[in-house]
């Protein structure tokens, strides 16, 4: 996961109001360098966090052994309706990974024709079970594919709802559950001039995240 993502875009937030014909206030530069700090110790405390969990996995390893189920005697006695339903859950994989390679090409092709700002595929498939030592090679080989599948997903989802700003940023008169991360920015569903007036605006990706970085020096840039 890339923790310092928001610290990035503040800071290129700051260098574009920089290249403004308008000066920045001290007031401004000050509020800028406390969020920034504030930012990059959060940011280094999320990391080691992470990084002390898997270290605190990896000495514990002899104690989780205690907790591993071995393979066969999760295999047997045998489960009929586990054993039927393998051939349905494995064989997604086939369909899966056509589908992120057409993805990735959408992605890596499209987004730089619509400037829209791509993604860090490593932000969404995170691969760290195989550290727990209690979780058999079974039990792992799942959590990879879960974890692969579950990735995906949400990787398809962002693409897909950037894709739905660039294109059609208008909210649906039904309840929508679980909208993705760019819905909050469309227009209302009824708001006509609204959305003739903002929509090219937000198409412009880099302009609508400079303003949330830039947020405190409003007047000043």
């Amino acid at each position: 996961m890339d923790f310092f993502s928001p610290l990035k875009k503040r800071l290129d937030a700051f260098q574009k109001a920089l290249e403004t014909p308008k000066a920045l206030s001290l007031q401004t530069l000050e509020n800028f360098r406390s969020r920034v700090l504030e930012e990059t110790d959060m940011a280094i405390q999320k990391f080691q966090d992470q990084k002390e969990l898997i270290r605190l996995a990896i000495s514990k390893k002899t104690e989780f052994l205690h907790f591993r189920e071995g393979v066969w005697s999760m295999a047997f006695p045998l489960k009929f309706r586990l054993l039927l339903s393998a051939p349905f859950i494995y064989g997604m994989i086939i369909p899966a990974v056509f589908f992120h390679f057409a993805l990735e090409i959408y992605h890596q092709v499209c987004f730089r024709l619509y400037h829209i700002p791509r993604l860090h595929w490593k932000e969404y498939f995170i691969f760290d079970r195989n550290h727990l030592s209690y979780l058999n090679g079974l039990e792992k080989a799942n959590c990879w594919y879960c974890s692969y599948f579950n990735g995906l997903v949400a990787y398809a989802r962002e693409i897909a709802g950037r894709t739905e700003r660039f294109w059609c940023p208008i909210k649906n008169a039904q309840y929508r559950k679980d909208p993705h991360s760019q819905y909050p920015h469309f227009v209302e569903y009824l708001e006509g001039a609204e959305f003739r007036k903002k929509k090219q605006e937000l198409r412009n990706f880099a302009t609508r995240e400079e303003k949330v970085g830039a947020e405190n020096f409003p007047s000043s840039c």
